[in-house]
Order: structure tokens, then C-alpha cells, then sequence
């Protein structure tokens, strides 16, 4: 039934809905070309935000020697620093490879209040959400009790529940590449005139 879904008519006439007095077409993470998709959208992305778990948990191992204050503080700082890491790797738009497929996928999950998705898609997407999240809350806490055992178990589920979401991310963007005109332009890769007309010249 969920095959069917792609080529749902009712699907691709459908218009971005105004949230709070806002047009979606002018939402700035609706654009591809965004600062955001844009520096999420690159081959090494992934493997950078994979980092944040380990940046979280090991200051918190090492509380009963640095304390709490220290701890936390160098936790929120361990994030902060993986995440404003400049992603290594071509910049790259539109949807060439399936990491990138996966980050699209995310991005219409995300967009879905102005552009419904399919349920089942959605639902898998929460469930596995909700089992990443609760698993990270445990290895947190198993971190801060030293818990080695808890830790390890609450950081291998919270990573299978990512990666497993990610495949329910690509299904997302298989179906609804072309569900919608916004999508259909997400995979448009800009050309330069001026580099074509240098390289002809």
C-alpha cells in the first residue's frame, strides 16, 4: 500500500500550509540553498554528527573527578565544538548518493506540518526517534554513574535506532521527490554561466 503513496495525485497537488502567517516557499529551511542543508548536505556529515554522543558522554565519566559544574560544562562545550566542526568534503546539492538521500529524507520529516508525509513513514520515523532519545538518556545517566555496562547498551540502541531511522529517511525522500514541486526542486543543481562560458572559451 505504501508504493502507493508516490504517485498519490492528492499527494502532489497539494500546497505548503501557512503556519502562523507564514508561507513556506519563503521558510528559510525549506530552501536546499540554505546555510544549514546546505553545510548538513556533505559526504562526511554523518560520520561528524556521530561524534556528538561520544563528546557528551565522556566528560560526564569523568564527573566524580571534575565534579558536576566542570562535567556538564565541558559536556554542553564537547557538543557545541563537534557540531560547529566545518563538515569535510565537496560541497554538494541535490541528492546524488544515499547519505544525502537520508539528509533530504530528514529535511522533509521535518517539513512535514507544510507538507504532510505518508503516516506509516512518520510513525516509524517518531518510534524510532523515541527509542534513540531514550536510549541517549540512559547512556547519559549510565555515563554519570559510571555505569560502563548501561553505557555501552544505551550508546549501541541509540545508534542502531539512528541508523536505522535513516533508511526510513531515504524512503521518505524516494516517495516524495516528486510528491511535491518543492521537493522536485530540491534535486535542481544550480549551474554557474560563468564557469560553462570560461571552460568554452
Amino acid at each position: 500500500m505504501e508504493d502507493n503513496v508516490a504517485g498519490d495525485p492528492k499527494l502532489s497537488q497539494m500546497q505548503p500550509q501557512k503556519i502562523g502567517g507564514w508561507d513556506p516557499r519563503h521558510v528559510r529551511h525549506l530552501n536546499t540553498q540554505s546555510a544549514a542543508l546546505t553545510r548538513l548536505n556533505k559526504p562526511k556529515s554523518l560520520i561528524v554528527r556521530a561524534l556528538v554522543l561520544p563528546a557528551l558522554l565522556a566528560p560526564l565519566w569523568y564527573q566524580p573527578t571534575l565534579g558536576w559544574f566542570w562535567a556538564i560544562a565541558l559536556s554542553i562545550a564537547a557538543v557545541a565544538w563537534v557540531w560547529i566542526i566545518p563538515p569535510f568534503g565537496k560541497k554538494n546539492v541535490g541528492a546524488q548518493t544515499w547519505t544525502q538521500k537520508a539528509i533530504l529524507g530528514e529535511r522533509m520529516w521535518l517539513n512535514r506540518m507544510f507538507v504532510p508525509i505518508p503516516a506509516p513513514y512518520h510513525q516509524k520515523a517518531l518510534a524510532l526517534l523515541v527509542v534513540g532519545l531514550i536510549a541517549v538518556g540512559l547512556a547519559i545517566w549510565a555515563a554519570a554513574t559510571n555505569n560502563l555496562p548501561l553505557m555501552l547498551t544505551g550508546s549501541i540502541i541509540a545508534y542502531l535506532a539512528k541508523f536505522a531511522s535513516l533508511f526510513v529517511m531515504v524512503k521518505i525522500f524516494e516517495h516524495m521527490k516528486n510528491a511535491h514541486p518543492l521537493y522536485k526542486s530540491w534535486r535542481n543543481v544550480p549551474v554557474n554561466d560563468n564557469s560553462l562560458k570560461a571552460k568554452a572559451g
